[in-house]
């Protein structure tokens, strides 16, 4: 009943209540016939490919398709053609192919996802929609670079969320490589970046200090999430801890409302994404956010 009346609360719901009955109802026959469903993640545009299962990822963005964030369903303000997106904690990747149709072949996006199984449908997505601009890399985006363990935790039955912090939910999980952000920028000799984001369930100050000096040095968007109802089971505080991180180098702060980026003073106590933009570089943001999108192919 809970997953229920979530689904009804969704606004891709309200807005087309039929189209996404008969999405339930056709994947719901692809799973029983183990046949992996392969959608347009956005009416027209990139291509997705999810597990034949019912698991929160597969029912999630079959269903709401772009719609399943918010702020994915409007990434067209945030980017545009010849932009540079780095997708820390990528996953199958939402983000990373909705990113690379938006930038284009004269942009880039580099996708980082240490978690095998998430990797592996990561790569297979951006090979099923031909994107010769993205760079994968398998590893975790941490303070230090090494090693670590990441771990398994099972939101929504989902085996693709994964952590490096290690709090009352996680499970045992699999060793990766992890490097820092400035080391990452310094590695691929990146001068230019224009919007990061980080979804790495609870251990975005993690990434954030392995990356201040790059942050403060290009002043790309941040776009993080606020994972509060995870943390409570260990970790708590990171979306207060990933605030006064990028407070300290000058970033304000923004979260999608009624479909505009309004400011706001605290870092919400509910599950959300915050942006976070630079004054500096404010005024292409601004401009973004002014950006409308036409379904491709239409």
């Amino acid at each position: 009943m809970r997953r229920i009346s979530k689904l009804l609360a969704e606004p891709a719901f309200r807005a087309d209540p039929v189209a996404v009955i008969g999405r339930a109802v056709a994947l719901t026959g692809m799973v029983a016939l183990g046949r992996e469903p392969i959608f347009p993640l956005t009416k027209g545009g990139e291509r997705l490919r999810v597990p034949a299962d019912l698991r929160y990822t597969t029912v999630s963005a079959y269903l709401l398709r772009d719609r399943v964030e918010p702020d994915l369903h409007e990434l067209h303000r945030l980017l545009g053609p010849g932009d540079i997106f780095l997708d820390v904690g990528a996953n199958i990747g939402l983000y990373t192919v909705k990113a690379a149709r938006l930038v284009g072949s004269t942009g880039k996006v580099i996708a980082l996802e240490p978690g095998h199984e998430a990797y592996l449908r990561l790569q297979r997505n951006v090979e099923l929609n031909g994107f010769g601009h993205v760079t994968m890399l398998r590893e975790a985006a941490s303070d230090t670079d090494g090693e670590a363990l990441l771990h398994h935790v099972p939101l929504g039955d989902d085996p693709q969320a994964f952590s490096l912090i290690a709090n009352a939910r996680a499970e045992a999980g699999e060793r990766v490589k992890t490097r820092r952000l400035d080391r990452l920028v310094e590695d691929l000799g990146l001068t230019r970046l224009d919007l990061v984001k980080i979804d790495v369930e609870g251990a975005e100050p993690m990434v954030l200090r392995g990356g201040l000096e790059s942050l403060a040095r290009l002043k790309p968007a941040v776009l993080f999430e606020c994972n509060a109802y995870l943390n409570a089971g260990g970790e708590g505080g990171s979306a207060e801890t990933s605030w006064a991180l990028l407070e300290g180098i000058g970033y304000r702060f923004f979260r999608l409302i009624d479909g505009d980026f309004r400011p706001i003073d605290v870092a919400p106590g509910d599950f959300c994404n915050i942006l976070a933009v630079h004054p500096e570089a404010a005024s292409r943001i601004s401009a973004g956010c002014g950006r409308a999108e036409a379904s491709p192919g239409s």
